[in-house]
């Protein structure tokens, strides 16, 4: 069927007048809806037609007086803009002073004031005591009854630093360092030994050598002064705790302390180097229960802990830069029978002679640094090991930890891995600088797989993982059931269809199968700050659909969480 077709008139827009006249009124409507939508004014409205066309003499005459007239009013904006600015700054200085008023009428009502002083004496104590950078100067400063019960509690002033005049004069806190009283003179010692007079003293020795190296010769005089200064005060009887680390080689072994008893003495920080004051704490020091030792160039760590029946913190460190070895370390440490925290740093220990390993019975807390253990351990009751940048090779025998419940391994893809065995449940920490799968891979054969010790909770944190070897692992661990991840993921939605059970993708349940992790209960994700914005947005799609998508399964997970800055934001 042939349509018909109709017949257009032709037009010459040419010889046309209505295009132009089309043209200007178009142009006229523009203009003045624009000037209605900005909001120009009634005035610019009723002068719009002078705009468009030539103005006349009386067009420029009621411009001007136009011109006038808004300049006159622009004026009296701006005086009665800066009143109103003078009046906002009153105010605001009013309600500062009502404010002021009413914190000060608060202070006087407050149950703080109508504590006697006996009590926030205690109360300052026990701040003093658990905070180590506590300031009891900023106690006195807030009150006369609170300068009154500073004043009144002994322990708070115990904290006391023995330095050079230089090392004051350079520290821009003075004698407020760290909640210490920085002496620096004879007559600050004994103030200040007043003042704490039959508490607890912390001293801390900073007599390092002088910086810069032109200040007076008579530093060592100084030092010796003050030294001498707590022996005849028999202040020394009193440490409760002591630091030697930022002090010298060369200025301890010109202090003697021969005429010292330690008594009280829990606490040390020592060195090597200091071996007169060393030796005395050895010999007097019955009570001490907690002991960081430092080895200097060219020293051994050789102590014989038998006697220290109190001791069950021990921190060794074989200096930075360098690992100590040797029989002594190992001796040293099985001497100490009573232990239940250690500390490992830059350490080597030797394996003993005769297959003897070292035992300690009642310690629960292992911690490595750059270390290794060639050693047989046996340690029956221990809950937590620690193991970073360190290896324990001690035999082909698998480590039996009956009591283990933590196990923490740092970055040591490129040392050798614990072969341990545990009874417990544990709670398994692996971090890794590159990439995890290797170490998880060594972890799952040779430990999880054969039965060695079962994870309820796992926490992996690295730079990248592909997507395939963590699903592929945590397969593998059937009963998991707490798992935080801090990182990135290759292809992360390969991922989390595999933590879902489904593809997230896909519009029909046809593709649905079990999920991994069956028994997850929590999951975290808290993504690496490294990691590039595309893939960060990608991990959080995927990670709150698959969450959401596995609580509607016969797998649900009761707790999701993924970590913005500081604060841990809920999904579920």
């Amino acid at each position: 069927m042939n349509r018909r077709r109709r017949n257009a008139i032709p037009k010459n827009y040419a010889e046309s007048s209505d295009l132009d006249s089309d043209n200007d009124n178009a142009d006229e409507m523009k203009l003045t809806q624009k000037a209605s939508k900005n909001g120009i004014g009634k005035m610019f409205q009723r002068n719009l037609d002078a705009v468009i066309r030539s103005p006349t003499s009386a067009d420029l005459e009621q411009a001007k007086k136009n011109i006038k007239h808004g300049i006159e009013k622009l004026d009296q904006i701006k005086k009665d803009l800066e009143q109103t600015r003078e009046r906002l700054a009153n105010l605001e200085q009013q309600q500062e002073a009502v404010q002021r008023d009413i914190d000060l009428n608060r202070s006087i009502v407050s149950t703080l004031r109508a504590l006697p002083d006996e009590v926030l004496s205690i109360i300052f104590e026990f701040y003093i005591e658990g905070y180590t950078e506590a300031n009891p100067w900023v106690l006195m400063g807030v009150s006369r009854q609170w300068r009154t019960a500073a004043i009144q509690a002994r322990r708070i002033w115990s904290r006391i630093l023995l330095a050079h005049a230089i090392q004051v004069v350079k520290n821009p806190h003075g004698r407020r360092r760290l909640g210490y009283e920085v002496c620096h003179t004879v007559p600050l010692l004994r103030k200040a030994l007043d003042r704490a007079a039959g508490a607890p003293l912390h001293i801390s020795l900073d007599l390092g050598p002088p910086v810069p190296l032109d200040v007076p010769t008579d530093a060592d005089t100084i030092s010796r002064q003050l030294v001498k200064t707590l022996e005849d005060s028999k202040a020394y009887l009193g440490i409760y705790e002591l630091e030697t680390k930022n002090t010298s080689i060369e200025c301890l072994n010109r202090i003697e302390f021969d005429g010292f008893d330690f008594p009280a003495l829990e606490m040390a920080r020592l060195t090597t180097s200091s071996k007169g004051l060393n030796e005395r704490i050895k010999k007097t020091s019955s009570r001490l229960r907690w002991l960081h030792l430092e080895k200097s160039p060219g020293d051994t760590l050789d102590w014989n802990l038998s006697g220290m029946t109190h001791l069950i913190y021990l921190w060794l460190s074989g200096g930075y830069g360098s690992v100590a070895s040797g029989l002594e370390t190992t001796n040293m440490i099985r001497s100490a029978h009573c232990l239940t925290e250690l500390k490992l740093w830059h350490l080597k220990l030797a394996p003993l002679s005769g297959d003897v390993s070292v035992s300690i019975p009642s310690l629960l807390t292992l911690e490595l640094y750059n270390t290794d253990i060639e050693c047989k351990l046996d340690l029956p009751k221990l809950q937590t090991l620690i193991v970073d940048f360190s290896a324990i090779s001690n035999s082909e025998s698998p480590l039996v930890l009956p009591f283990l419940t933590s196990l923490t391994i740092r970055n040591c893809e490129h040392r050798g891995l614990p072969h341990i065995r545990a009874t417990r449940s544990l709670i398994l920490d692996i971090s890794s600088f590159s990439n995890l799968a290797p170490t998880l891979v060594k972890i799952m054969d040779c430990m999880i797989l054969p039965g060695h010790f079962s994870v309820h909770a796992l926490r992996l944190a690295t730079r990248y993982i592909g997507p395939e070897s963590l699903s592929d692992i945590l397969a593998k661990i059937p009963h998991l059931e707490e798992f935080e991840f801090q990182g990135s993921i290759g292809s992360p939605k390969t991922f989390f269809d595999d933590m879902a059970g489904h593809s997230l993708t896909a519009k029909t349940n046809s593709s649905k199968r079990d999920p991994i992790c069956t028994s997850l209960k929590k999951f975290k994700l808290s993504i690496s700050p490294s990691v590039s914005s595309a893939n960060e947005k990608a991990m959080m799609r995927w990670f709150k659909t698959a969450m959401k998508a596995r609580q509607k399964g016969r797998y649900p997970i009761k707790e999701a969480f993924y970590q913005d800055g500081e604060v841990w934001v809920p999904v579920l």
